[in-house]
């Protein structure tokens, strides 16, 4: 039987008596797939749970040790150094650090070959896909391998070395929310955002297809001049040994920028700004909510930093990059900018409750998902909705969630067995003296 099934069933019983569970089970380790090549197998890794059902608590160990009737799960998990976790309550989540040429992602959710965020308890973790694995249904309604993506995107503050992609999705959805800007990069404490198009320019070109190709002329300009700088800083590459697909920190990319001839560097800083009239800065404060719809363009400027939730699938239209593209031999520019959509984009929030002790914003609505921004004075609680997963972020003070405490950039995953209405339906709490405040992702 399925360690799903056993779960369910040991609870149907509903016994005050805690009734041990074992269960082998295997992963499919689906995420090598992208390293691997789609048309090669990827192995299923076989785990086994030791589990302890009773009428309030579901606690599991999952590891590679045989299970025990006998053991206690506190020692079996410092046996095998695996956490204890409680599958029906918030479990919190432990991030992986993606190196990026611009600077860094933090996944708190993700689960790629490229990085693999965890669930950790104590002094142990466990890969999130191995939890999910257990009981899907249970956890997460079967969205094990559609979970929202949730990271916190940290660009060095240097403007040639920070700005992201400028990019857009077919697919992606994502939406931005600004929780630092890093006054070295922006004295007056304001970032930006490069997103969407030049709405001036677009009107004086005459017609729509007169802009497209206008951008798509600077665009190809710039990669020519962009591409001779990125063939010395590759010839310097070689001279250190250091591979050609993987970043180079910062300050050793200053150096080497530093060489290249003042000549070349002069024509990239104008073949820059003459691509850049074609598109859109916004400004940017702390708190600000950026959502991103598909096709349209878009790239984080540096020294912003933002929490970023978004459809986990990795595709996306590069227009240009101030940088070499590590990922990708060519940019997508002919298509992205054919099909990128021209209109100002807008961010509406919408409030769901407003009253001195608690604030409830809808900050973006996609087809699959929700988030909402929550503010809670002290003392203040809010009961979870009901969904078949949650994901919480802290941004502000001290968020509770249930019995687990949230700092700014901490984050939990709130299994489906934990957001059952009852008796003992989940709260967000504030017990502290000044607001909490924190970012509550919803499935649909």
């Amino acid at each position: 039987m399925h360690a799903q099934q056993l779960i369910l069933a040991s609870l149907a019983r509903a016994s005050k008596q805690i009734e041990r569970v074992n269960a082998a089970f295997s992963v499919d380790q689906y995420w090598l797939e992208a390293a691997q090549g789609r048309e090669a197998p990827h192995a299923r890794l076989q785990l086994n749970a030791t589990i302890d059902v009773g009428s309030r608590a579901v606690r599991a160990v999952i590891s590679a040790e045989t299970p025990s009737q006998s053991i206690a799960l506190e020692a079996l998990a410092d046996l095998s150094a695996s956490p204890l976790l409680t599958l029906n309550a918030p479990l919190r989540l432990q991030p992986v650090i993606v190196q990026k040429p611009w600077g860094r992602e933090i996944w708190f959710t993700g689960i790629e070959a490229r990085g693999h965020s965890r669930v950790v308890n104590g002094a142990h973790s466990l890969p999130l896909a191995h939890l999910l694995a257990l009981a899907p249904e249970y956890l997460c309604q079967n969205r094990d391998r559609s979970l929202v993506l949730l990271k916190v995107l940290d660009p060095h503050p240097d403007p040639a070395l920070g700005d992201l992609y400028f990019e857009l999705h077919e697919e992606k959805r994502e939406v931005y929310v600004v929780t630092h800007v890093d006054e070295r990069a922006w004295p007056d404490g304001r970032g930006a955002i490069r997103f969407g198009v030049n709405q001036k320019l677009r009107r004086s070109s005459g017609s729509e297809q007169r802009f497209r190709g206008a951008f798509l002329d600077a665009v190809r300009k710039y990669e020519q001049v962009r591409r001779a700088i990125d063939a010395l800083l590759d010839a310097r590459r070689a001279r250190e040994s250091t591979p050609l697909d993987e970043p180079v920190p910062p300050d050793v990319t200053q150096q080497w920028l530093a060489d290249v001839p003042k000549a070349l560097r002069d024509e990239e800083e104008l073949s820059r700004a003459a691509m850049h009239r074609f598109t859109q800065l916004r400004r940017l404060d702390v708190g600000d909510v950026v959502a991103v719809p598909i096709l349209t363009p878009h790239a984080l400027q540096h020294g912003v930093r933002v929490v970023e939730f978004q459809t986990p699938t990795y595709e996306r239209r590069i227009v240009s990059f101030t940088q070499k593209v590590l990922s990708q031999d060519h940019w997508d520019s002919d298509v992205a900018i054919a099909q990128m959509h021209l209109d100002a984009p807008r961010t509406q929030i919408e409030v769901l409750s407003n009253s001195p002790d608690v604030r409830v914003e809808r900050i973006v609505s996609f087809p699959d998902f929700q988030v909402q921004r929550v503010r809670l004075a002290r003392g203040a609680s809010l009961p979870i909705t009901d969904a078949p997963y949650a994901i919480c972020l802290g941004i502000d003070g001290t968020t509770h969630v249930g019995n687990l405490a949230l700092t700014a950039e901490q984050a939990c995953f709130v299994p489906n067995a934990a957001l059952q209405r009852g008796a003992d339906q989940l709260m967000l709490h504030n017990g502290d003296e000044e607001d909490a405040v924190c970012l509550l992702a919803l499935p649909k």
